[in-house]
């Protein structure tokens, strides 16, 4: 079994939701978490994972966006498939100006509902390091940053997962590749936060949940186990997180 731990299913990003989902079936994904970005995108998120079996919903602000209704916000986190918080987080090179206190506010109403976070963090690990996140656990999806950083999760943040997409597999991206290799496999999640980074070879083409397998596959190999073996261990991680 493969669960896609992070992607896109709405409208705005994903043209055809039924032909997505029997890809991934097809594939061998069984579960799928789509993430909201807005309120609306969140919502649309929630109906999804309403008529589709195998998807959950996570409910969240991106750093990019703002939001107007905070209990509309935490209305839609207690609705039925919703799994997570996010994404959220800290975007210093694109993000917008107040995103602290909306990713604050975000990992306030995780820790109240008891749900994980699926945080987005970009050019702002130092940041992210002096923050409360006491009480709460989450994901780090599409990991980014450097060793020190990583360290810091591991050590001083237990109930947090790393999760790479397929931008791992890039020819350019040894960095990373060292990192992966660090992150113990019971710490380890996969995504494709399709329909961005689709991963080597198909760089460039518009990504879905079904080549997250390449991205196992990938990570099986850094880590000289079988992809059978990688894909029971990070679909294990992704159950105990979001509960599903």
């Amino acid at each position: 079994m493969l669960i896609d731990s992070h992607c896109h299913l709405t409208k705005k990003f994903c043209p055809d939701v039924d032909q997505t989902l029997a890809q991934a079936k097809d594939a061998g994904v069984e579960k799928i978490i789509t993430i909201g970005t807005t309120l609306e995108d969140s919502q649309e998120g929630i109906e999804i994972a309403q008529n589709h079996d195998g998807v959950y919903a996570a409910v969240g602000i991106h750093p990019e966006e703002s939001c107007a209704n905070w209990g509309k916000f935490e209305q839609l986190a207690q609705m039925p498939r919703v799994a997570a918080i996010g994404e959220c987080g800290l975007d210093y090179k694109v993000g917008l100006p107040g995103q602290k206190e909306i990713f604050e506010k975000q990992i306030g109403i995780a820790r109240k509902l008891n749900l994980p976070l699926s945080i987005h963090i970009r050019d702002a690990q130092d940041d992210l390091m002096k923050m409360d996140l006491a009480g709460t656990r989450g994901v780090f999806h599409c990991f980014s940053g450097d060793e020190r950083y990583l360290n810091f999760i591991l050590t001083k943040l237990p109930d947090f997962y790393i999760s790479f997409a397929g931008n791992v597999t890039f020819k350019n991206a040894s960095g990373l590749q060292q990192l992966a290799k660090l992150v113990p496999l019971e710490r380890l999640l996969v995504e494709t936060d399709s329909p961005f980074l689709a991963p080597h070879p198909l760089r460039g083409s518009q990504n879905t949940p079904a080549n997250v397998k390449i991205t196992v596959q990938f990570l099986a190999d850094l880590k000289s186990i079988s992809l059978e073996e990688l894909s029971k261990i990070t679909s294990k991680n992704a159950q105990i997180l979001f509960g599903i």
